[in-house]
């Protein structure tokens, strides 16, 4: 071998030795683990899936423009009517929609969609010989009596979802899963289709912030009797019914 190469050998040999030797200490201590049968740990499972969020949807079937003044409607300014709820553009325009309710209609939603429902919205019951005709916010449909009229124009928003949500599952709690008061008409929210009612529309942004207990709450409300309103409450409602009633006749 030439003088030349023999600085580079020794140190080769001494690589290749170590390399040889940590060959076979893991060739032994496979042979060992595999005479003892020490068992291999599984690899660790896959993390599971988390439970996709609850839906919250606050459902609404507004006019686009103020019935009255023509301008983009609010909304947070609607009035109750029997022919639904109108938005409108500011509070002197309930007073000018109650005067005139079928003109307001007319023009809030001149589009009327016929609706060929097969069960009543309001009882759920089959639509038969005895069904009533019955127009909301530009639907037109079907009650399966006249009982279930009044019922329909009191609680519009709630009739309107029925209407056009065949996946909505009314929990008919009367007592509000977030304040604890007697629910009020048209407050109300779903929560992946289980429609909540509420003591003021107010309420929802509670709903929204946990969706899951309150529905789980509002469950356990509708098993449980109706807490009774107030009678300042009661006396409020029949107040602004009549006043209503009078505003209308006008």
């Amino acid at each position: 071998m030439s003088a030349s190469f023999r600085p580079f050998v020794r140190p080769f040999r001494c690589v290749l030795t170590l390399a040889r030797t940590l060959a076979l200490a893991v060739a032994v201590a496979a042979a060992a683990g595999a005479q003892t049968g020490a068992p291999v740990p599984p690899p660790a499972p896959p993390a599971a899936p988390s439970a996709p969020a609850p839906v919250v949807e606050v459902s609404a079937f507004p006019n686009a423009t103020c019935p009255i003044m023509g301008k983009k409607a609010s909304a947070v300014l609607s009035v109750d009517t029997d022919l639904g709820r109108f938005y409108v553009c500011c509070k002197p325009c309930f007073k000018k929609v109650l005067a005139d309710v079928p003109k307001a209609h007319q023009t809030a939603y001149p589009v009327v969609e016929e609706r060929k429902n097969t069960k009543c919205p309001v009882s759920g019951r089959p639509i038969g010989d005895k069904a009533v005709a019955v127009t909301l916010q530009g639907y037109r449909f079907a009650v399966c009596c006249a009982e279930c009229v009044p019922k329909a124009q009191q609680h519009s928003q709630t009739t309107l979802v029925k209407l056009t949500r065949a996946d909505v599952v009314d929990v008919g709690n009367a007592t509000c899963p977030v304040s604890g008061e007697p629910v009020v008409a048209n407050a109300i929210v779903l929560v992946d289709g289980a429609l909540i009612h509420l003591a003021s529309h107010k309420h929802a942004d509670a709903v929204k912030q946990a969706p899951a207990s309150m529905l789980s709450k509002a469950r356990e409300l509708a098993k449980a009797p109706a807490a009774p309103a107030p009678a300042k409450d009661a006396a409020d409602a029949k107040a602004a019914t009549d006043a209503k009633a009078k505003e209308a006749s006008k």
